[in-house]
């Protein structure tokens, strides 16, 4: 049997055709599928490593309880009554705060993470962590502090000039809020080049989306906002602004132009390393353009003052007008999604932060309801009232995700529960007391319903399930429905997802007991545009002809405007600017890259995928090897202030001169492993409590100031 999919690994979701033995009921073979209206019959290889990935041999069927130093398999239901009993013990001694949950990014998914979110509401708990505050939150925190455009951004289809800042989309599928194409988004940025677009990227490292660029801007490691300050000084002298838009909708244009009057081309390539007359060569392209945009990565808010990048790209977007205005046609208008109104004009500053409880720890803050990842650890350790003592990890794996490994360690290793919901036995999932056995993505229904509006284009699927699970195995939202009924809390799934109809059944209903899989899809669909069952007759998704969407007229009450010159920016470019360099003790900086056959910790335990990279290797410039008196292949010692890490270097002549470069999401467990087995985590190089972000105590877990030691030849 051949049926239809989609992928579920990255945010991409490239339609799939899944070959299926029809004896057996195994995955066979996964491709692209071509009927797919958006990626064409492209699928990368993580996709088509699905097959591997289902049939895998270390691969969970069931739940496992902790056993002295190893485990048993317990049922689905066994380990739900368990886990509920320990936790309303730990609730009632110590209260709500004590249970919190750890959402991972596969726990982003619309059903995980609505029944997690629902049943800590229930318990009574804000103990709400995930990868949400630990990776790109300076995107959130600037745009409260600049302001925002409802409207958003001027699309990618209908662009000029595109800044990539800190983030290499033809690897990481990303920047599909300004509808670029994240199925095939090599192929999307060519076609869009032939036609006239230009391409600006900031980047220590030639990627895979620099090697596509006009212009290749090559700074040092955090030294971004360097950079990006002194192209808008570039852009600010030179008059390449949209003043009419300026005058119409900001404040603070004087001010920030002194703040980085500092910030000229020569400063910055002294700083950065950047030519000056590449820099202003890239500022004139994105200026004098009529239609872009400049967008933000992990590159650059996992490095020194992400907020302060960021803002500084919001300051290049606004400066040059580049968000939709009146008459603008939206490509996507939404599928799954109710209808919405867009309006021309600005939404003025906000902060989505320090409301309801708060963090204990460091005088952090929460955003948007989520307490700090980053203090994750340090909320464990700390006794007192609040301190948490149980978790539940959903789709995640903090033990590598987190800053400072040896204390998340530490600390999950303190907890009086620790529960991990997912598919093996990740690096967290080893260390925890129970672990809960979940399906894959092509042994449950899924909708697009999550990326809806992030699509190029005005496109929906349903993928059903394919193939039964091997084993007792749940869906994480079922577990959490699970805790609700044993432990008698309420249930609310309505305030998660703004279905058009309620759904708050307290765990006394026994209707959450006959709760689908499917029949949660049809209410979360309940105001789709095209009606589920009609899309769920369509095996490769729909792309339908809808009504267009058209950004209407500035209100005229709307006196509102977008700040240039946020009085705490403005300070930290001061800083920027008083910054002198990196002690010689550590003449290196890490930057954290993506592999193309990895997505965070998937796909590290399967054999095709490793056969290409091993473990986690150092990548570094061979020209730098030959300085350290490295080879090839050999073992060496990454050593920052805080840590140190063992690493095989490989070579890459795509890095600058004293980079060095290792992916996020290795190792973790032991240390003193073999790192051609288990990879090693770049996260032990980090202390999170050296913050570069206050709002969240974001840590520098890029841009790492270290220096390498030879161990032996390899």
């Amino acid at each position: 049997m051949i049926a239809h999919s989609y992928c579920r690994i990255c945010p991409a979701l490239c339609g799939i055709t899944v070959t299926v033995d029809d004896v057996t009921r195994r995955v066979l073979e996964v491709s692209g599928d071509p009927d797919h209206a958006l990626s064409q019959g492209f699928t990368c290889s993580k996709g088509r490593a699905l097959a591997e990935d289902h049939n895998a041999p270390d691969r969970l069927t069931s739940s496992l309880r902790r056993r002295g130093d190893g485990w048993e398999s317990i049922s689905s239901t066994q380990a739900i009554a368990e886990v509920a009993a320990q936790l309303s013990e730990i609730r009632d001694q110590h209260g709500p705060r004590a249970v919190g949950v750890y959402v991972g990014t596969r726990g982003y998914e619309v059903l995980q993470l609505a029944g997690a979110t629902a049943w800590l509401t229930g318990v009574g708990s804000p103990s709400l962590y995930s990868t949400y505050t630990i990776d790109q939150p300076g995107k959130d925190i600037a745009r409260a502090l600049h302001g925002s455009w409802p409207a958003g951004f001027q699309d990618f289809a209908h662009s000029d000039v595109v800044l990539f800042a800190g983030n290499n989309p033809v690897v990481s599928a990303t920047a599909s809020y300004v509808g670029l194409p994240v199925a095939n988004p090599r192929r999307a940025l060519r076609d869009s080049k032939r036609k006239g677009l230009k391409i600006v990227v900031l980047d220590p490292r030639e990627t895979e989306t620099a090697k596509l660029a006009d212009i290749h801007l090559q700074p040092l490691p955090g030294e971004d906002p360097v950079v990006l300050a002194a192209m808008v000084h570039v852009i600010l002298e030179e008059r390449l602004y949209d003043e009419e838009f300026v005058a119409a909708h900001t404040s603070g244009v004087q001010e920030l132009g002194t703040a980085v009057a500092p910030f000229s081309p020569a400063v910055a390539e002294a700083r950065a390393g950047v030519p000056r007359d590449d820099l202003i060569a890239a500022a004139r392209m994105f200026g004098r353009a009529q239609r872009g945009c400049a967008i933000g990565g992990t590159g650059i808010n996992m490095a020194p003052h992400p907020v302060l990048s960021e803002y500084l790209l919001l300051c290049l977007n606004t400066l040059c007008g580049r968000y939709m205005r009146a008459g603008d046609k939206v490509a996507n208008p939404g599928v799954l999604t109710q209808g919405r109104a867009l309006r021309e004009g600005a939404r003025a500053p906000r902060s989505p932060w320090g409301k309801g409880p708060q963090p204990r720890v460091r005088g952090l803050s929460s955003l948007y309801n989520q307490f700090p990842a980053a203090a994750l650890a340090d909320e464990i350790l700390t006794p007192g009232d609040g301190q948490l003592r149980a978790l539940v990890v959903s789709g995640g794996n903090p033990l590598v995700a987190l800053p400072d490994t040896a204390k998340v360690r530490q600390a999950l290793n303190s907890l009086d529960l620790l529960v991990t919901l997912d598919v093996r036995l990740s690096q967290t999932a080893r260390i925890s007391d129970y672990v809960v056995g979940c399906k894959m993505s092509l042994e449950r229904a899924d909708a697009t319903l999550a990326s809806d509006l992030r699509f190029p284009q005005p496109f929906a699927q349903y993928a059903p399930a394919l193939v039964p699970a091997p084993g007792d195995l749940i869906e994480e939202w079922e577990f959490f429905r699970g805790l609700a009924r044993t432990m008698q809390t309420e249930w609310d799934l309505s305030q998660r997802v703004g279905m058009p109809v309620p759904l708050n059944i307290t765990a006394g209903d026994h209707a959450l007991d006959t709760i689908t899989t499917d029949g949660l899809w049809d209410m979360f669909c309940g105001g789709s545009r095209i009606p589920l069952e009609e899309i769920r007759r369509t095996p490769s998704g729909v792309s339908p002809q809808l009504d267009e969407l058209v950004v209407g007229p500035a209100d005229p009450a709307n006196d509102q405007r977008l700040e240039l010159a946020d009085r705490s920016m403005i300070d930290e470019l001061a800083i920027v600017d008083g910054e002198s360099a990196e002690s010689q003790e550590f003449p290196f900086r890490l930057t954290s890259r993506r592999l193309s056959r990895f997505h965070n910790s998937w796909g590290q335990t399967l054999a095709e995928q490793r056969d290409r990279y091993g473990g986690n290797p150092l990548r570094m410039n061979p020209s730098d090897m030959a300085e350290c008196g490295v080879d090839e292949g050999d073992l060496v010692e990454v050593i920052s202030a805080h840590g140190r890490l063992v690493a095989q270097v490989n070579g890459e002549q795509e890095l600058r001169s004293s980079v060095v470069s290792m992916s996020h999401c290795w190792g973790g467990i032991d240390p003193q492993a073999d790192p051609l087995v288990e990879g090693a985590c770049t996260n032990e190089l980090v202390d999170n409590t050296a913050p570069i972000s206050q709002v969240v105590g974001m840590p520098r877990q890029s841009a790492i100031p270290v220096r390498i030691a030879k161990i032996r030849r390899g």
